[in-house]
């Protein structure tokens, strides 16, 4: 009965999902063709490229078409896996994103596994001890972090961990001086190393947000009367705060999960061209610094589509957390 009550509180969350994905696919369509100026044409004079042959390239890509045309071709397409030529790259959007999204997802995955994990952790430590030392201190830091953008942060981690002390990359994600037969273990750990400095930035962010919600929720847990009633048998107080307190505290955190991404995604974004990440956010400032539509609307559409996905997933564990719960 739960499974099959999850099963539709999952086909309800992705069916809005899809709803969302598609009105900010249509709205992004909308403004990127809205704007003023002509990329395409932009583009072209660059190479002088003949007038018939400009024509010629806008009639290709629809560039005379009336606007909701243009929205039905571009999404009629993109149905179909076609996202349009990217002139910026000069490859299909598609490949262009198969190349870059792996390194996103790299990125943004194990900054919120890290981050997830650092903040569980500070928040157990701080709800341990209410009102002591170490929880003023990491409350502090928490929020100080919490309260600079990403990329201070990133300023600072290069200027500490790589210009004065030398121990990682400060840019890119491998070493260009590498020797094409390196082993695969070394290969390894130099996308490690060049790994280190993006993930930590945006998993101090993470850590700080999820540190000071699980937090809050750990202390509430702490007083209620369940609690009170184990430990009067006895139980060990790590015992309680682990077993029973921090399960409680969950509720909360799966939901933060969902409200995390977009900060994550949009972050990462800005990280991966501060570090010069190859992934979606270095490829999405590529396409609107050399004005790609096609590839701009890529990016845009597919972040979205993460950030959206994602929060319909926190929504659905949510859910089946609570039913459980109840049960």
């Amino acid at each position: 009965m739960r499974l099959a009550a999850g099963a539709r509180g999952l086909g309800l969350a992705l069916a809005r999902a899809a709803g969302v994905i598609l009105v900010v696919a249509v709205l992004s369509v909308t403004l990127m063709h809205l704007a003023p100026g002509d990329p395409l044409n932009a583009a072209l004079e660059e190479h002088n490229v003949p007038v018939a042959v400009r024509a010629q390239w806008r009639a290709q890509q629809g560039r005379d078409l009336p606007l909701t045309t243009k929205v039905g071709h571009w999404l009629g397409n993109a149905s179909h896996g076609d996202l349009g030529f990217s002139f910026a790259t000069g490859a299909p959007v598609t490949d262009a994103i198969a190349r870059a999204l792996p390194y996103t997802l790299q990125l943004s995955g194990s900054a919120l596994v890290l981050g997830f994990a650092l903040g569980l952790v500070a928040a157990l430590a701080q709800a341990r001890a209410p009102g002591g030392r170490l929880d003023r201190w990491l409350g502090g830091g928490a929020l100080a972090v919490w309260a600079v953008p990403e990329f201070v942060i990133a300023i600072v981690l290069v200027e500490l961990l790589s210009v004065r002390l030398g121990w990682l990359p400060s840019s890119g994600a491998a070493d260009p001086f590498l020797a094409e037969g390196a082993s695969l273990a070394a290969r390894a750990a130099d996308r490690l190393r060049h790994l280190v400095l993006p993930v930590l930035t945006l998993a101090l962010v993470v850590a700080a947000q999820v540190a000071r919600h699980q937090r809050v929720a750990l202390v509430e847990a702490w007083g209620a009367p369940y609690i009170r009633a184990a430990r009067a048998r006895g139980i060990s107080e790590w015992a309680l705060l682990l077993r029973h307190a921090w399960r409680s505290a969950l509720t909360p955190t799966i939901a933060l999960a969902g409200l995390a991404l977009p900060a994550l995604v949009g972050g990462a974004f800005i990280i991966e061209s501060v570090y010069a990440w190859p992934g979606m956010g270095s490829l999405a400032f590529k396409a609107l610094n050399e004005r790609d539509p096609h590839l701009a609307l890529g990016c845009i559409v597919l972040g979205a589509t993460m950030v959206v996905l994602g929060g319909a997933l926190a929504s659905a564990a949510q859910a089946q957390l609570d039913s459980r719960r109840e049960a």
